[in-house]
């Protein structure tokens, strides 16, 4: 647990003690730390009554006023929270009822600690496999629902108006295939970045690239590719997964983003790290072409676009893995969940 929580919970009890007492107690809130966050729990949120927003992160509080978005600042003393991160320290009562889900699907690298999860009242998964890795762990409070973020893309929401906005936004011209790079955070010791942001621009003359990194990637690492003539994509990922060709990536959960929805995967041979899993690596290794450079990149950015469907049955195999029954549901799977806890939020 984090050193702060030691340092507020006595306070933060007593004011929630008195403020029950006075029936003041009553809220819900979602709390958002990234907009990645916002669109998980969208998909959620559109089979519930609706969740007030919570946070504490001065980007996210300018997101939501520069969007007319409501949002209260923490702290917050409501009856239930949920949330797509592992910050029930923010909220140091057992008192409120905690729900917590992933932000990115499966377990990409080693999950923290069990006690991290057993201080929700559910915490939902992506998929049975990764409930049962959990459990494996000591995790008691566990349940499989699938991936909400993934459902637009499953359902056929996204229209070609949108999806030819985000072309022209990204400058996509017909005559390229489209190629997007992602990128893990490079404090985890797990990153491809560093094998490839510096060349990147070398690759504009014969495709179309956008790249997606991980919210913790510098800005000096974000305007150096900037500079390189690249789109940086800032949101609605899984709208840009949907249009690319080829999706390029290291040990980011993305990946399994791109295996949903089928899409060929190169990805960067990285050294192991602390979080690193041999069972994740061997499963990366299955589904994707690996590769150490630039020019190993090319040779395989070739193969692909000469043989679309290549590893596409092992993308299939890793996705029903990863995540339950892609049909769109686990929005209201996970509403459902919900409502048992909460059932003043059933519409």
């Amino acid at each position: 647990m984090v050193f702060s929580y030691h340092l507020t919970k006595y306070p933060f009890r007593l004011v929630y003690a008195i403020l029950s007492l006075c029936g003041r107690t009553k809220g819900i809130y979602f709390y958002c730390a990234e907009q990645i966050d916002l669109e998980v729990f969208r998909e959620i949120q559109r089979h519930l009554h609706s969740v007030d927003i919570v946070t504490d992160k001065k980007s996210m509080l300018k997101y939501f006023l520069d969007h007319k978005i409501p949002c209260k600042q923490l702290p917050v003393f409501p009856k239930a929270v949920i949330m797509c991160r592992h910050a029930c320290h923010k909220f140091p009562s057992q008192r409120i009822i905690k729900i917590g889900m992933r932000h990115g699907p499966y377990h990409f690298k080693k999950m923290t600690s069990a006690s991290n999860y057993n201080l929700f009242d559910i915490y939902m998964f992506s998929s049975q496999d990764d409930l049962a890795e959990a459990i494996k762990t000591g995790v008691k409070t566990g349940i499989s629902i699938g991936y909400p973020k993934l459902d637009p893309a499953l359902n056929g929401e996204f229209s070609q108006k949108e999806l030819s906005t985000i072309k022209i936004k990204a400058g996509i011209t017909a005559d390229k295939p489209i190629l997007l790079f992602s990128a893990t955070w490079p404090g985890s010791g797990m990153s491809g970045l560093d094998l490839w942001k510096h060349r990147i621009g070398s690759l504009k003359d014969k495709y179309n690239l956008m790249v997606t990194l991980h919210p913790w990637v510098s800005d000096a690492d974000r305007e150096l590719i900037r500079k390189q003539g690249i789109y940086l994509v800032e949101r609605d990922v899984i709208k840009h997964i949907y249009i690319s060709d080829i999706v390029i990536g290291d040990t980011s959960s993305l990946l399994a983003e791109a295996c949903a929805l089928d899409k060929p995967m190169i990805t960067w041979k990285v050294p192991a790290a602390k979080r690193s899993q041999e069972k994740i690596e061997a499963l990366i290794e299955s589904f994707s072409l690996q590769v150490e450079s630039l020019d190993e990149l090319r040779i395989a950015v070739k193969r692909y676009l000469a043989t679309p469907n290549l590893l596409s049955d092992e993308r299939h195999k890793a996705s029903r893995l990863m995540f339950d029954n892609l049909d769109g549901s686990a929005g209201k799977n996970a509403a459902n969940v919900i409502i048992k806890l909460l059932p003043e939020l059933k519409l």
